[in-house]
Order: C-alpha cells, then structure tokens, then sequence
C-alpha cells in the first residue's frame, strides 16, 4: 500500500482514493502482462515437446527398417543357437540311447543263452534223474521179485502194524520233553535210568532234541548226577548212559559248546577216567564201548576246536593225568598183548596155522566221529579200543607220548 506524504492533510480523500486506483491499475497491468508472459511461456514449450517428438518420430520412421532388420537378425541368431543346441542334446541323447538298447540287447542275449544251457542242463538232470529213478525201481522191484520172502512179508506187516499202532507221546520230541522231566523231577535211580535211556535214543537220532537238551538244565543235572555216582553197578549204568548221551550231544557242532561250559565238566570227565581206567576196554561192539572209552571219545570230541583244546592243557592236571593214564593203559595192552600171543602161538601149535599180531591203530583227528543221522561211508564210530581212545585224546589235544 502507497504511503500518503505528510504534507498531505488526512482529509483530502479524494486524492487517497485516486492513488488507490491507480496503484491497482498498475497492479492489474502487472499482473495481466506475467499471465501472458507465462502463458506464452508455456505454449512455447507445448509446442518445443511436440516438435521434439515430431521430430523424433520422423526419425524412428527413417530408422524403423534398420531396427526390424535388426530385430530379425538377432531372433535368427538366437533361434539358430537354441537349434544347435537342441540339435547336440538329441545327438548325445540317441548316442546313450542307442549305447543303452545296445548293453540291454547284449544282456539279454547273454541272459537267453545262460536260460538255454540252464534248460538244457535241468532238461538233463531230470533225465538224468528219471534214468535213476527208473534203475532204481527196477532194482527195487527186481530186488523184491527174488528175495520177497516170508521172513520180508512178516517184517514190512509188522512195521505196518506199528505205525498204525504209534502214540503221541511215542515222538522223539514228546519223550525228550518227558524224559528231561523226570530227570530234572525224579530222585529214584530206576526213573533216572529210565529217562535218560529215553534222552540217549532221542539225541541219537534227532538234532532238534539235542538243542533242546543244551537249552534246558538237563546237562548240568547230568554231571552232577555222575558225580554223585559211586562204582555201583546200577551207578555204573547210570554213568555209561549219561555219558553216551553226553557223547551224542557233543557231536553235534551246535550243541558241544553247551557241553563244555558245564561247570567243572572237564574235571569230572578226568575223574571218571582215573575212576574206571581199570576197566577200560570192553571191546564188545554191541555194548558200544566202555565208560573209559566213551569218556575218552567224548573228551576228545570236546578239544576239536584249538581254544577249548588249549583251555584244557592249561588245566593244571590234565596234561599229568592223561600222560599217566596213557602209561597205564599201554602197559595193560602190551601184556594182554602178550598174553594173546601166547595163546595164539599155543593155538598155532596146535593146529598149524601162522599168526600175525594186531597193533593198535593211532587215530589222529576225531574230525570224521558225525551223529548217527548223518549217513556217510567215511562215518566213524565210537572207539572201543581203550589204547586208541587215550591216543586220540592225546592227539586231539597235542600232548607227546613218553
């Protein structure tokens, strides 16, 4: 707002207002002439933008054919470098493929000629096998043509009859059960004999009964039985079949261990041999062996494995008793020995005939002694020879003869 000069008096409005109208105008005429300035302003530019872009455009129209030849050069470019490379991936891919049928077909080929000579060689077998079978029919049929006697007839009619007549408790397993029972129940010597008759037949002839025999306590009961018995007869009986069932448990290879950790087992199998060394020698192939002779055979099936064997030499009287009993029986032996060949030079005399003494075989390996169920020609029997049962025990466990 334009200040009044002093000079001027307050009452002069008119001038006051004059000046007002004026500064307005002026004002106003400013005001008007920054507006058209602006407005020029920006229609200046307005039309500066759309020349550019004209311009612009005119240029892209010239150069837009430069860029579409561009454009379809590089997709051509790319299209042919993603070919070549479709192009190498199907080549490797039908080059494994091609390796792959050429392995299958190779393999299978060797798998129809492996099937063909596996074919042929079954094709011969079971020929091979029905020509045996046949043989052996005819044998067998030729065999019961000749030698069908009455004697035969009466025998098969009797097995017969028994498997009709057989009971439950007649099985292997069932006596074995009830035959542990009494032995683990009774305390009369006649229930005692009587099952372990029934425990020496059963582990004799069954393998599933001796891993029941070596499960239960029946073996623990069975040295502590014989070391309770006296040189008794019925006691002597009692020893001859716990030992032999003894004996028929250790020969299975499954079941000798559970024999030999037996609390003070080789201790008590020494003493029976001290015990009874002056009855060694029965040589009587139907009682199958004495007590020293079993004991010896069972002794030596037991050191078989070289850790048991070597346990058993670090006994401290083992090695020392067995050496003695060893001298023992070869003195008895050479005077029977001698005695015989008295008897038989007597005998030649007499009758004319020459004579050539017998000596004791050395057995070596207690390898082929086998149970009963396993039927092979190489199976050997228990020793009834009490010289060649102390040399096999100490052979089996590696102590030198003096």
């Amino acid at each position: 707002m334009i200040q009044l000069p002093p000079s001027m008096k307050t009452n002069d409005v008119p001038c006051s207002v004059l000046l007002l109208q004026i500064t307005e105008q002026k004002q106003k005429k400013r005001l008007l002439y920054f507006t058209a300035a602006a407005y020029h302003h920006i229609s200046a530019i307005k039309i500066q933008r759309a020349y550019r872009i004209h311009l612009i455009l005119k240029l892209a129209q010239n150069q837009i054919s430069c860029v579409v030849i561009i454009q379809k050069w590089f997709r051509a470019k790319m299209q042919q470098k993603r070919f070549l490379r479709d192009y190498q991936r199907i080549i490797q891919l039908q080059r494994v493929i091609r390796g792959w049928l050429k392995h299958r077909n190779d393999a299978a080929v060797i798998i129809q000629r492996n099937v063909r000579r596996f074919l042929v060689c079954r094709r011969r077998r079971k020929f091979a096998v029905g020509i045996i079978k046949f043989q052996a029919l005819w044998r067998g049929y030729s065999w019961r043509k000749s030698n069908d006697t009455a004697k035969t007839k009466a025998l098969r009619h009797g097995l017969e009859k028994a498997n009709e007549k057989s009971r439950e408790e007649n099985k292997l397993c069932n006596r074995t059960a009830i035959a542990i029972e009494y032995l683990l129940k009774y305390k009369h010597l006649s229930y005692i004999l009587a099952a372990l008759k029934h425990l020496e037949v059963a582990t004799r002839l069954s393998p599933l009964c001796c891993e029941n025999m070596a499960q239960s306590r029946a073996i623990f009961t069975i040295f502590v039985l014989i070391r309770s018995c006296n040189r008794s007869v019925p006691c002597m009986d009692v020893i001859r079949y716990s030992i032999q069932v003894l004996l028929n448990v250790s020969k299975y290879e499954r079941t000798t261990q559970a024999v030999y950790e037996v609390e003070n087992s080789i201790d008590t199998l020494l003493d029976l041999l001290q015990m009874y060394r002056g009855k060694a020698g029965d040589k009587i192939s139907e009682k199958g062996g004495s007590i020293f002779t079993k004991t010896c055979c069972l002794l030596a099936i037991l050191s078989k494995d070289s850790k048991r064997a070597l346990e058993i030499r670090n006994i401290p009287r083992a090695v020392t008793c067995i050496q003695s009993l060893y001298k023992l029986t070869a003195r008895k032996h050479k005077m029977d020995a001698e005695r015989t060949l008295v008897k038989q030079k007597t005998n030649t005399l007499l009758s004319g005939t020459s004579f050539v003494p017998v000596t004791p075989l050395r057995i070596k390996t207690v390898s082929r002694i086998k149970p009963d169920w396993v039927l092979r020609k190489d199976n050997m029997q228990e020793i009834v020879d009490p010289l060649q049962a102390i040399l096999m025990v100490m052979d089996t466990l590696g102590i030198a003869c003096y």
